[in-house]
């Protein structure tokens, strides 16, 4: 067996700036406990403030998750479990809506009723409606938002729901992917005039939307902070999108004329 020729062992050749691999190791592993760091930091701040603002609102905490009841990450079908959106999130994405005194907003998979809270702590004009599937924690949206006439939580399949009643849709990640598109293509289907839906969460979905006729995209952002907090553990996207059934209609006639 040919032996290495002297002098080419393995060495550990200094970096540009002087420094070896031995000595950028604990920079590197104290970048990793920073981050962690700043994560918990930013985390305990935003659900602190939550908490409070919920108390103020709806006289409990909204905070705690609550597991989905059907989910298969594998085939991509079911729903995602309550995770409350943060308010300084929502703030972010309802800054780039205007809701009116005639809309009537519906909130798919409310969960406990973050996003009717923070419409409610917004003074939004409109009517406010939420569905939830899980009876658990629909009650508990129900509960709370019993002193607001302005809200009403709907207990059920919003498959099943007709969103012709609804001129803004809010959809915070409700559904896995496939369940998502299934929900896409129903509401085109059913729909009779034009709808606003604004979707977080929803990295996984803006290319496949932007192929659908009769969508457009009105505004889209990928979040990483928010007043110097991370929202999450990694960027999340909120996109505000405008549907028009007859825009798809004749979309579609355009691209048959052309075939």
């Amino acid at each position: 067996m040919a032996q290495k020729p002297a002098g080419t062992e393995h060495t550990s050749f200094p970096k540009p700036d002087g420094s070896s691999e031995s000595a950028v190791k604990p920079v590197r592993r104290m970048n990793q406990v920073l981050k962690r760091v700043d994560r918990a930091i930013s985390s305990r701040l935003l659900r602190f403030t939550d908490g409070f603002i919920d108390r103020r609102i709806c006289g409990q905490s909204l905070v705690k998750p609550v597991p989905s009841m059907f989910r298969d990450d594998r085939k991509g079908i079911g729903g995602t479990s309550s995770s409350p959106t943060h308010y300084a999130f929502l703030k972010r994405i309802f800054s780039h809506i205007e809701l009116k005194p005639s809309d009537t907003v519906l909130d798919v998979g409310c969960g406990k009723g973050r996003v009717l809270a923070f419409l409610l702590k917004e003074k939004c004009p409109g009517r406010l409606y939420g569905i939830e599937y899980n009876p658990k924690v629909a009650e508990i949206a129900k509960n709370w938002s019993e002193r607001y006439p302005q809200v009403q939580i709907l207990i059920g399949d919003a498959f099943e729901l007709n969103c012709n009643d609804y001129t803004v849709l809010t959809l915070a990640r409700s559904f896995l992917p496939v369940t998502y598109e299934l929900f896409v293509q129903k509401l085109e289907e059913t729909l009779t005039h034009p709808i606003t839906l604004v979707s977080w969460y929803d990295q996984g979905s803006v290319r496949w939307m932007k192929k659908r006729p009769g969508w457009r995209m009105e505004y889209h952002e990928l979040v990483k902070r928010i007043r110097g907090l991370r929202i999450a553990s990694s960027p999340q996207s909120f996109t505000v999108w405008t549907y028009d059934p007859e825009a798809r209609k004749a979309q579609e006639a355009k691209a048959e004329a052309g075939a």
